[in-house]
């Protein structure tokens, strides 16, 4: 059960907004099936950089990832502390190119410092999830885990099905409509406030 619902619960109300459980069912499903991230930063002189690297996400919607310093982008993660994530639907089982589905993160990022109890915990939760390579790479100096935490996401399900991500447990909360995404159509819980 999602934000909304047991915020619904918690107000006393009995609807929930079927569109909006529907779009946290498309948005867990990115979530479930995704092995790396397209990750953008900047550095301090604003000169952007595009890139990937595989990811984990944790329960309260932070990814980590473990990059090398020789990396642009884990110098400027290291500088501005930025970042923007997007997981994205594969091309190849994509309906329509042009409307894959995907959902976009603002993220604010830390490096985790080598062998405290988050450091161990996710390194262990990489080695569960690539294999024998991370062994190698957690020996590795140069690479630092980072945790990106997001402050604000975008979801796109299709045309016309874009919708806000936020709050604690970074959940669906409202559908975006109009020129550029300025219109938002409210929620039933939202309405009822």
């Amino acid at each position: 059960m999602n934000h909304n619902a047991l915020e619904a619960m918690a107000t006393g109300q009995t609807k929930i907004d079927p569109e909006l459980e529907k779009a946290q069912a498309g948005y867990h499903a990115l979530l479930d099936g995704f092995q790396s991230i397209q990750l953008a930063t900047v550095a301090g002189d604003g000169t952007p950089e595009a890139s990937y690297a595989p990811a984990i996400v944790d329960a309260k919607r932070n990814f980590y990832v473990h990059v090398s310093e020789l990396s642009a982008h884990t110098r400027n993660l290291m500088e501005t502390g930025k970042a923007s994530v997007l997981v994205i639907e594969d091309e190849g089982t994509a309906e329509i190119i042009f409307a894959r589905k995907r959902v976009t993160f603002a993220a604010l990022a830390t490096r985790v410092e080598r062998h405290c109890d988050e450091w161990e915990s996710v390194i262990g939760q990489f080695e569960e999830k690539f294999g024998k390579m991370m062994g190698f790479l957690k020996t590795m100096e140069d690479f630092h885990l980072f945790r990106l935490e997001p402050t604000f996401a975008r979801l796109v399900l299709g045309f016309g099905k874009a919708y806000d991500v936020s709050g604690v447990g970074m959940d669906v909360t409202a559908h975006v409509s109009g020129k550029n995404g300025a219109h938002r159509k409210e929620s039933k819980s939202e309405t009822a406030k």
